[in-house]
């Protein structure tokens, strides 16, 4: 009994919903006429009462084999409550929109009172005849009458031409696409009369590139889909199809044949807000006129790089790098073969330490590398004893009492081979294992953004030079990626001339030249190769939240080189492996931080960092290492400087002190330039830091050299001069940017700009290839540096 009473009220609600549909209907007047003609204004009225549906017709069917373009608008009386429907229906499909067209943003709901659609042209193809004319219908609900002005017409330039600039302008509402064929001869159109308005071609490339500007500061979005339809041309649809970006200037991709066989849509849609492009919302930035997001473009193809550019490119890059790698081994083979037969004539004579704890030097007669500028002291200086202890190394001298002068290698130079040589040994094995757990999780991390970029489409996740990415297999910017091989080979190449060093002689005498640190050679080696290999990585897809493992090797470069130099005279009193890599993790952390909150307040407190790391490092070098820095460190400054008055800020160590005040004021400028400007990029401006203090340190070890009439081979100058040349080309490539991760991916396109060099490389490549020939060439200075004092007794080789 139930269910019939249920079935009953279904029954009579569905007629009495028949009924007033048919009553509806019944008041309706379908208005058809096929009279219209395309590229004519045609005025319409439509209300509640009144449908439209037309037809139209060509006096001419020479363009019928380009796509339809509809252009509908209204009288800005429109009520939302009551939009006007807008139907076209084609052979192959059925699209519909609505005015007046709303687009809402996060503070601000824009209205058009008029749109534009270019018709899916479901015929694209190799086999294109003709386009077939739409039936327009037009309704509404409204009980007033709505003024509807329709345009049609065919879209001549629609099919895109290599090297032939198109210029278009839109608005949110009136979004177009274009078409562009990968067929050598795509419109099969040479015995219609027709053929002469299609454009044909006798080549078509196999890849292209697609070069995009515009004047206008107005975010758009630019879409690149297969040739099928429907065609996805407003925001929300079209991130499912294809490729897209954000652009407001200037935009670019690569696009294979492979990508796309049937060839691709190129989909241009202006946003509704500029906030993708700019970082700032709406109520920053005072958008709010939708008269105002009117936008200009102008595109063209062009035909990308071919294979024959790619072995070209890969050739000469690696015979460059051959160049380069090769006067290392030249180098150290001329010098190996002249020093494997010491000469003996300036050695002394061997000294019986049996059961003698000590040796004692007298001082007051200067060697012939010690300074002439510095004050003597008869003072008696320990040398090195095989089984003396090390705990001496551990005494700290009072602040106001100067170390001996001179101060020679020997005296720091205590530690027995073996432990000298582990100790330096943990250099490489340290760098090893960071290298090997640091490495894994990276290339993990960026092959899976490879992939996210091809599965999503989404060109706005990775910060490439889109105008210089050449893609090849599973890399979308091969060249970027290939360029770093020539930290790799540099790197491979070092560490074997380190290895030939060894075996051509024996340079570890304990009582001649300066100790070599073979594994702290190594681990420079080592980390220019790792350099190579994160740098690649991070190239498979740069960005923000990866730029760290591009420049963490760079910090791994610059610590060593300057440990290397410091443990020259130092052998002793140097940082142990344990401290310098925690000091690294400690920057790496630091950079981290500095990318994802680089405010004032972070800015701030790593100056104040900056600085105070300064102060203790000058203390440690002027003092040798030897300065305990402790809570009571103040009073006995301030005792010093009571009891000896303006004497107390003379240097006794002169030329130390005056390369360690240069240095401090070039931090301070550097310290003063970053808390001026605090950017986001904190990272770059680490490396900055790093390699200026280790450039600087090299300079001023130079120079310390020569105060002392110390001998600088003509090789280590020729070193120094290529390193010089190269550091200073870097510097110059590595300005010139073409990306930048620390502004929105639209603000980065602004920067791209097309290769520079063999049709293949931009300047980032040649950044790549210069600091690694400079990195190279600093490293093969730093290994002969001190060659010539391979036979100079170690008590007369001064500290500085």
């Amino acid at each position: 009994m139930l269910g019939a009473i249920i079935f009953t009220v279904v029954i009579s609600k569905y007629v009495s919903a028949s009924d007033q549909l048919w009553r509806n209907l019944a008041n309706k007047d379908f208005i058809y006429n096929n009279t219209y003609k395309y590229d004519n204004i045609i005025d319409v009225i439509v209300n509640s009462t009144k449908t439209q549906i037309l037809d139209f017709t060509e006096e001419s069917e020479l363009l019928s084999g380009f796509p339809t373009r509809v252009h509908v608008s209204t009288n800005d009386t429109t009520n939302l409550e009551y939009p006007l429907f807008v139907t076209a229906v084609q052979q192959k499909g059925v699209s519909s929109w609505e005015l007046p067209l709303v687009i809402p943003t996060r503070t601000a709901v824009l209205q058009f009172n008029d749109m534009a659609r270019t018709l899916c042209p479901h015929d694209a193809g190799p086999n294109i005849t003709a386009q077939s004319r739409p039936t327009l219908t037009l309704a509404t609900s409204s009980p007033e009458n709505i003024l509807v002005k329709i345009k049609l017409k065919r879209v001549q330039n629609f099919y895109v031409e290599v090297d032939k600039e198109v210029t278009l302008n839109m608005t949110p509402s009136s979004p177009k696409y274009y078409y562009f064929s990968f067929d050598r001869d795509p419109w099969n159109l040479t015995e219609t009369k027709n053929s002469t308005y299609i454009p044909k071609f006798n080549y078509k490339p196999k890849s292209v590139l697609l070069m995009i500007d515009s004047d206008d500061d107005v975010c758009a979005f630019v879409s690149i889909q297969n040739n099928s339809c429907p065609v996805f041309d407003n925001e929300k649809d079209m991130l499912y199809q294809g490729y897209y970006f954000t652009m407001s200037h200037k935009g670019g991709i690569t696009i294979t044949q492979s990508m796309f066989p049937r060839g691709f849509y190129i989909v241009f849609i202006v946003k509704e807000s500029d906030e993708d492009c700019t970082g700032i919302s709406d109520s920053e930035s005072g958008v709010r006129n939708p008269g105002s997001r009117f936008k200009t473009f102008r595109f063209r193809a062009m035909e990308a790089v071919s294979y024959g550019d790619y072995i070209t490119g890969v050739l000469v890059v690696l015979a460059l790098m051959s160049c380069v790698a090769l006067l290392g081994p030249i180098g150290t083979a001329i010098y190996c073969k002249s020093r494997t037969q010491p000469n003996t004539q300036h050695l002394p004579e061997p000294v019986n330490t049996k059961g003698v704890e000590e040796i004692v030097l007298n001082d007051e007669t200067p060697g012939p590398s010690s300074s002439r500028t510095e004050p003597s002291v008869s003072e008696s200086v320990p040398v090195l004893n095989h089984d003396s202890n090390d705990s001496d190394l551990e005494s700290e001298p009072d602040i106001g009492n100067s170390l001996p002068m001179p101060l020679n290698v020997a005296g720091l130079s205590r530690a027995c081979p073996v432990a000298q040589t582990r100790r330096s040994n943990r250099y490489f094995w340290s760098a090893l294992t960071v290298a090997v757990v640091y490495a894994l999780p990276v290339v993990q991390l960026l092959f899976t953004y490879q992939r996210l970029i091809f599965q999503t489409g989404d060109q706005d996740v990775c910060y490439y030079n889109f105008l210089c990415a050449h893609p090849l297999g599973v890399l979308a910017d091969f060249n970027h990626v290939y360029s770093n091989i020539g930290y790799v080979i540099l790197g491979l190449v070092f560490m074997a001339q380190i290895r030939c060093r060894r075996k051509f002689r024996n340079i570890d005498n304990q009582e001649l030249g300066i100790p070599q640190h073979r594994g702290l050679l190594y681990s420079m080696g080592l980390a220019l190769v790792m350099e190579g290999l994160l740098s690649a990585c991070y190239h498979l897809c740069p960005n923000k939240m990866n730029f760290q493992f591009d420049s963490s090797f760079m910090y791994v470069i610059a610590v060593l080189c300057m440990i290397k130099l410091y443990q020259s005279r130092h052998p002793d009193v140097n940082a142990s492996a344990h401290t310098t890599f925690m000091l690294l993790a400690l920057l790496m952390a630091i950079g981290c931080l500095g990318m994802m909150y680089p405010n004032k307040y972070f800015w701030t407190f790593f100056t104040i960092m900056h600085l105070g790391v300064c102060f203790i490092l000058t203390l440690q070098i002027y003092y040798v290492g030897r300065l305990k820095i402790e809570p009571s460190i103040v009073v006995k400054a301030w005792k010093g400087i009571k009891q000896h008055g303006r004497s107390a800020f003379i240097p006794v160590y002169r030329a130390r002190g005056v390369l360690l005040v240069i240095a401090n004021i070039a931090n301070w400028a550097l310290a003063g330039y970053g808390i001026y400007e605090h950017g986001k990029d904190l990272a770059r401006h680490l490396l900055a830091i790093l390699l200026g203090n280790t450039l600087l340190y090299t300079l001023g070890y130079v120079v310390l050299k020569l105060v002392h009439r110390e001998k600088i081979s003509i090789a280590t100058l020729l070193w120094l001069a290529l390193a010089h040349v190269s550091w200073v080309l870097a510097a110059l490539l590595f300005t010139d940017s073409k990306t930048h991760w620390s502004q929105t991916p639209a603000q980065s396109r602004n920067l791209n700009a097309v290769c520079s060099a063999l049709n293949m490389l931009d300047s980032h490549d040649l950044w790549h290839l210069a600091s690694a020939s400079a990195i190279f060439f600093s490293f093969n200075a730093l290994l002969i540096l001190d060659d010539p004092l391979a036979d100079t007794p170690r008590h007369l080789i001064p500290v500085f």
